[in-house]
């Protein structure tokens, strides 16, 4: 999807940092894309005990992906499943929280801004993500509430984006994953994978897209997207009598949990382009 260049942008933007438990890095690249579509997120000291590493594979945009890198942690955060120590049940309620909180006028105007869609100069709104069609308008909870506007019945953006974290408290490290970037843990010199890309052509994942009216076409959901599940994407998402979990394409993390001990020399997060 999207448009590509002539010849790729090899520049790349890198940083690292520390604390007293562990030390990390970032790299990215545009590569052949026409803009970049990709954004992560570092953050070593979540809270005192705990580190929050995420990257976002944006597909349709890059408002997506630099969406859940600027909100996906903080409700990882804020959950009371995490201040109760439940640190699976605080990652998966935030992944479908994205897109709960980029529906109505307010999610459609950050949207805006993340996808340079407002002009810096004159503070207008310079082209529409998605022009929704009207409908019914989801009440918005906690610190994200509902502002009416020309965009309150705004349902989603049909950009879309992968999330893969990795979440480290103490000796274990918890991953959740939505799409096809991927986490890998090298052990004793051995890479093991502590993700599964979500692809249309995998049985369970074929099964909960036709049942939820969609098709594979090409190895595509709908002809379209050639990956299962991602937050975003409303077009795929519009099926009154299903939840969200059984959506055609659905944002659904598969969440592993895995004890960490002295074999463990590092972790890797990692779009799908750098494999």
């Amino acid at each position: 999807m999207g448009i590509y260049l002539s010849t790729p942008k090899t520049e790349k933007a890198s940083e690292d940092g520390e604390n007293s438990k562990l030390r990390y890095g970032t790299s990215s690249m545009q590569g052949w894309r026409a803009t970049m579509e990709d954004a992560h997120a570092a953050y070593p000291d979540l809270d005192s005990s705990t580190s929050f590493f995420g990257v976002y594979d944006g597909h349709g945009g890059k408002a997506v992906a630099k969406f859940c890198a600027k909100y996906l942690h903080r409700q990882v955060l804020k959950h009371e499943a995490y201040l109760a120590g439940d640190l699976g049940t605080s990652v998966l309620k935030a992944f479908f929280r994205m897109d709960e909180m980029m529906r109505g006028q307010r999610g459609w105007r950050e949207l805006a801004i993340l996808g340079d869609k407002i002009d810096k100069f004159s503070g207008m709104i310079e082209g529409l993500i998605w022009s929704p069609k009207g409908g019914e308008v989801n009440d918005q909870l906690d610190d994200w509430p509902f502002e009416e506007g020309p965009h309150s019945d705004f349902h989603g953006p049909t950009s879309g984006s992968t999330a893969c974290v990795a979440i480290i408290r103490n000796n274990h490290v918890t991953v959740a994953n939505a799409g096809d970037s991927r986490c890998v843990i090298s052990r004793k010199g051995q890479a093991y994978n502590l993700s599964r890309d979500h692809k249309p052509d995998l049985e369970n994942e074929k099964e909960r897209i036709l049942k939820a009216g969609g098709f594979i076409q090409c190895g595509r959901v709908n002809g379209s997207l050639n990956l299962s599940r991602a937050i975003g994407d409303v077009e795929f998402k519009q099926n009154k009598f299903l939840p969200a979990e059984n959506q055609i394409v659905t944002a659904n993390p598969d969440i592993n949990t895995v004890e960490l001990c002295d074999d463990d020399e590092f972790l890797v997060l990692a779009c799908d382009g750098i494999w």
